[in-house]
């Protein structure tokens, strides 16, 4: 052992081996750090809604069929990923510079993505449709909806701004084009003149939307509108006949007039619409729908159905309710003194039916035009001590419409009774009316009455 220690070669020989295996130690070591970093800092990350360009000539050709955006899923360095994701500082386009007129597919490309992420796009590839590029002007037509006026008012021919729109597309599509339509959906139930903005669609003939570019995208529209036909009270009539022991004690509408649509001539003639109300086998209170019939010559009315309330009483109880006053009447003469004040205590009802109403406080800066009711007039129905009652006639009576903190518009106000005692009760059916306030520029159409 001392002879190999004393060697100077067998010392060069061990220290080498020393080295070698050393060596070989932290490169391994190194080779696992490496390893095991490397595999700590990969990443996958998806990102969806990435925009597509699309690289063509835009001035002679039209390109359908790309999708204005894309799935994109990048995987690489946690760090590269990361930033790719939040700069999206990449593109995804289809190169069509050179494409041929017709249907092909087109593969999807990135490009500004760093070399070391592995970039897959969903879809990879695309079918597009290239056609030559076709500019066109074409009219527009507008449609309504029925709830744009109100009952009793009628739309105009609409005003439309531009009338003719620009359309681009490819050749065959703008071949296919049936109808151009701007549509106006306004739930305003107007009864004036009002102008509102309507998108432009654009149909083949089977109204199956096509694809293609409209300027302007949206139109003005202006719709005239204007009332039609007349405003008539409606009467009740009762038909059939209800169960044996119930009678009919009142039916209440709930409107007191409608609108009839028909030609001058024939409207002249109508003072009135009678409604029959079939009260067959009715048990007690109910409601029903009736139709509203149209009268000899006239178009149509609106509303075209009305509720009736129609309440009942047994025929036991009224019965009942005579027969015990006829008893009380025979017990004693000297009870007549009370049986005449309860006759005058007796509450009953007595109505005033187109009675006019009158506005009260309008500024003088304002005009008013009554909308509803349309005549301007109204069923008064008053309630109270029958010698109190039968003394009230309709000269005593004003029905009010309190213009006074009316504005510029439309304007829906309470009607007021006055002219009565304090313990007598009244309903005005229709229970409020309906203005259209303007600045000042003709004579009111509304009477006006002092109160």
């Amino acid at each position: 052992m001392d002879r190999i220690l004393n060697n100077k070669w067998s010392i060069r020989i061990i220290a080498l081996l020393l080295a070698a295996i050393l060596f070989t130690s932290v490169n391994a070591n190194n080779n696992n750090a490496t390893t095991f970093s490397t595999t700590s800092s990969s990443d996958t990350e998806v990102i969806e809604n990435v925009p597509v360009k699309v690289y063509y000539d835009k001035t002679n050709l039209y390109i359908s069929g790309v999708p204005e955006t894309v799935t994109v899923t990048l995987s690489g360095p946690r760090s590269i990923v990361q930033s790719a994701k939040a700069q999206q500082d990449f593109t995804v386009y289809a190169d069509l510079k050179n494409a041929s007129i017709g249907t092909q597919e087109v593969k999807l490309k990135v490009k500004d993505a760093s070399d070391r992420l592995k970039v897959k796009i969903n879809p990879a590839t695309v079918n597009v449709n290239v056609q030559e590029k076709v500019t066109k002007k074409f009219s527009v037509d507008v449609e309504l909806s029925k709830s744009v006026v109100a009952d009793g008012y009628q739309a105009g021919t609409p005003i439309i701004d531009p009338k003719k729109v620009s359309i681009t597309g490819a050749k065959d599509t703008i071949e296919q084009i049936a109808y151009v339509k701007a549509t106006l959906e306004n739930d305003g139930k107007h009864k004036s003149e009002f102008t509102d903005k309507a998108t432009v669609s654009v149909f083949d003939s089977n109204l199956n939307k096509l694809d293609v570019d409209v300027s302007p995208q949206e139109v003005e529209v202006t719709v005239p509108v204007e009332k039609v036909g007349k405003s008539v009270p409606i009467k009740l009539k009762q038909e059939g006949t209800p169960e044996s022991d119930i009678e009919i004690s009142s039916m209440t509408p709930d409107k007191v007039e409608v609108v009839v649509v028909g030609d001058d001539t024939v409207l002249d003639k109508i003072k009135e619409i009678e409604i029959p109300i079939d009260v067959t086998k009715i048990k007690a209170d109910t409601v029903k729908e009736v139709t509203v019939p149209v009268p000899t010559g006239a178009k149509s009315v609106q509303p075209t159905t009305i509720e009736v309330k129609i309440k009942t009483v047994k025929k036991s109880e009224a019965t009942n309710k005579t027969t015990t006053s006829k008893e009380e009447n025979t017990t004693s003469p000297d009870e007549n003194t009370t049986d005449d004040s309860e006759e005058k205590d007796t509450k009953i009802s007595k109505s005033f039916p187109n009675m006019q109403v009158y506005m009260s406080g309008l500024k003088n800066t304002f005009d008013s035009q009554m909308v509803t009711p349309a005549n301007g007039k109204v069923s008064v129905t008053i309630t109270g001590e029958k010698k109190i009652v039968d003394d009230i006639a309709v000269k005593d009576l004003s029905v009010i419409a309190n213009l006074s903190k009316s504005k510029a518009g439309d304007y829906s106000v309470p009607l007021e009774l006055t002219g009565l005692p304090d313990n007598v009760a009244y309903v005005i059916n229709p229970t409020k009316a309906d203005f259209i306030i303007t600045e000042k520029e003709a004579q009111n159409t509304v009477p006006s009455k002092n109160t």
